[in-house]
């Protein structure tokens, strides 16, 4: 009994000593605050993490918002620690406290536990409060994590948190963030997951320092991380990735993609097969008239898109139209993808003859066959 009763009598008095702790809160001042939340935490862990954040009201400079953070890291008050961030009011020090946290990982390894804990607990816009101290954070464990997690991406199209770690990632590891970006898109794109968001960022890794040029190292080595995606998707998605090579002046890149985004297109002999169109349309004596001379065009498959190709031999055809006003220079069409066989490239023909039509109601117009062309 006498035992019980100075367990009791001890435990009470730890506890009304925690209460006056907490009782003192509203008496802090910014050079006292990060003192007066150790002493609680000693006191009670869970009453400093109910109280943190009047704490936090009290911390109204930058330094010292660093320090009460970094003591809620070592007390392992880290719940309200984590949305913290978007309660400080200046966005300036919200950054400065962010990256101060992230470069004391090296001699702090709780620092290291409470970002990776930042990324399994807190929603996406707390989350990505939190991007600045991974990427001031130096750790190489820390970084081979955040490597596994981009390798594995969610299955949903969009995925705003994981979209942040990417952007992390890329800002850490800039061209060197490609291998796991590439393993994550050729996931994404079997899995239904952020295939598009992914592909976006593997841009952002080859790109320089704001306003600077790709460099020719950077740029052969996104090409090659491009086209192991592409030839690790479906079709529909190789065609996605070959199209940004394309519009980024990778033709050549883009154009060795053909066979795995089209692999029935391939010719017998190898190569491709296209339609090739050109309009010569004019008045005629006060008729509107226009001849659509088409023909089919082989490719051996060293160019994502033939039109600049086809201009000059298309514009080469002899016309058709005699003692007329033949506008100039003769608009040139392509197919818009390789096709399969001479009967499609026929069929092709009529439809933009349809097209033509349609949009002409003014014209008399007819489809010329030609001989084929072989561009080399």
């Amino acid at each position: 009994m006498l035992l019980l009763a100075t367990l009791l009598s001890t435990s009470s008095a730890w506890a009304g000593s925690c209460d006056a702790t907490v009782n003192k809160i509203g008496s802090l001042t910014t050079e006292t605050v990060v003192a007066g939340f150790n002493d609680l935490a000693r006191c009670d862990r869970k009453l400093a993490e109910a109280n943190f954040n009047r704490f936090l009201e009290k911390a109204t400079d930058s330094g010292v918002l660093e320090q009460l953070m970094m003591a809620a890291i070592n007390a392992e008050v880290w719940n309200p620690a984590w949305t913290a961030v978007g309660k400080i009011q200046s966005y300036e020090a919200r950054d400065e406290v962010t990256r101060a946290v992230g470069a004391a990982c090296v001699e702090n390894p709780k620092v290291v536990t409470f970002l990776k804990g930042a990324f399994a607990g807190l929603r996406e816009a707390d989350f990505q409060q939190w991007d600045d101290a991974f990427v001031s954070c130096p750790d190489e464990a820390l970084r081979g994590w955040i490597d596994e997690q981009v390798r594995k991406p969610p299955t949903a199209s969009f995925d705003e948190k994981y979209d942040t770690l990417l952007a992390i990632h890329v800002r850490s590891r800039k061209i060197d963030a490609l291998p796991a970006l590439t393993a994550a898109a050729i996931q994404a794109g079997k899995s239904g997951g952020p295939f598009d968001a992914i592909l976006s960022r593997m841009g952002e890794a080859a790109a320089g320092d704001m306003g600077a040029a790709v460099s020719t190292d950077s740029q052969a080595k996104l090409e090659a991380s491009m086209v192991e995606v592409a030839k690790g998707v479906p079709p529909e998605l190789s065609r996605a990735v070959a199209n940004t090579l394309a519009n980024s002046g990778s033709d050549a890149a883009a154009a060795s993609l053909l066979g795995s985004v089209f692999p029935d297109r391939v010719q017998s002999g190898g190569g491709f097969l296209y339609g090739a169109l050109v309009i010569e349309q004019g008045d005629c004596g006060g008729k509107k008239t226009a001849v659509l001379h088409y023909t089919t065009a082989t490719e051996p498959g060293k160019r994502w898109t033939i039109l600049s190709a086809l201009e000059e031999p298309m514009r080469a055809m002899k016309p058709k139209l005699k003692g007329c006003t033949v506008d100039s220079p003769w608009a040139v069409i392509q197919s818009p993808e390789p096709l399969k066989s001479a009967s499609e490239v026929e069929d092709w023909a009529d439809s933009v003859l349809k097209d033509y039509l349609a949009n002409h109601k003014d014209y008399k117009a007819s489809l010329q066959k030609e001989k084929g062309i072989a561009l080399p």
